[in-house]
């Protein structure tokens, strides 16, 4: 299948919240039902940007997939420094499993390497981002706040040595949460 991968547009959000509802339905991995309402909480963000998010279209124009990362700091008693985090990637059901998503998560990266940021996190459940070449953020002494499983919190350096002596916990924005904020 042909598809571009671009940045998202305000005409895109509402075909966007049928592509990730589409994503998620009947209690799917990685899935709280709050996916729709958290990425439109986080387009309020101060550190939101909007080439942080894009879509997948076929070659109709029609949105087949979605993406977005956000700024995310790392603090630790001795320092502190912001990552950007993948916190929710969606592919349509009938367009699955044909490169879609990775093709979202290498764009994303090269944004965030291009901006500067050292490296990109995610929380995933399943093997998406370690086939990806994420590794459990552990690796790096970068915890999680979030209560999720120790190997779900992923990271990929985005330059070798870039999280070098620089460990820590991850803190994601009021807006991540909404209602249902579980921080630590």
């Amino acid at each position: 299948m042909k598809f571009s991968v671009e940045t998202i547009r305000q005409a895109d959000y509402v075909p966007v919240n049928g592509v990730i509802a589409d994503s998620y339905r009947n209690d799917a991995p990685n899935t709280d039902g709050d996916e729709v309402d958290m990425v439109n909480r986080l387009r309020s963000y101060s550190k939101y940007q909007p080439n942080f998010e894009v879509v997948a279209k076929d070659r109709q124009h029609q949105i087949v997939g979605h993406a977005l990362m956000i700024p995310v700091t790392v603090r630790s008693p001795w320092h502190s420094f912001d990552v950007v985090s993948i916190v929710e990637i969606s592919v349509g059901r009938d367009h699955q499993n044909q490169g879609i998503g990775q093709a979202m998560v290498i764009e994303l990266e090269t944004r965030a390497q291009l901006a500067g940021y050292p490296a990109v996190s995610a929380i995933d459940n399943s093997d998406f981002f370690f086939k990806n070449n994420y590794v459990p953020a552990d690796n790096f002494d970068i915890f999680s706040t979030l209560s999720v499983d120790l190997n779900a919190n992923m990271i990929k350096p985005l330059a070798d040595g870039s999280l070098f002596n620089k460990g820590g916990k991850i803190y994601y924005p009021e807006e991540f949460f909404g209602v249902r904020n579980t921080e630590v």
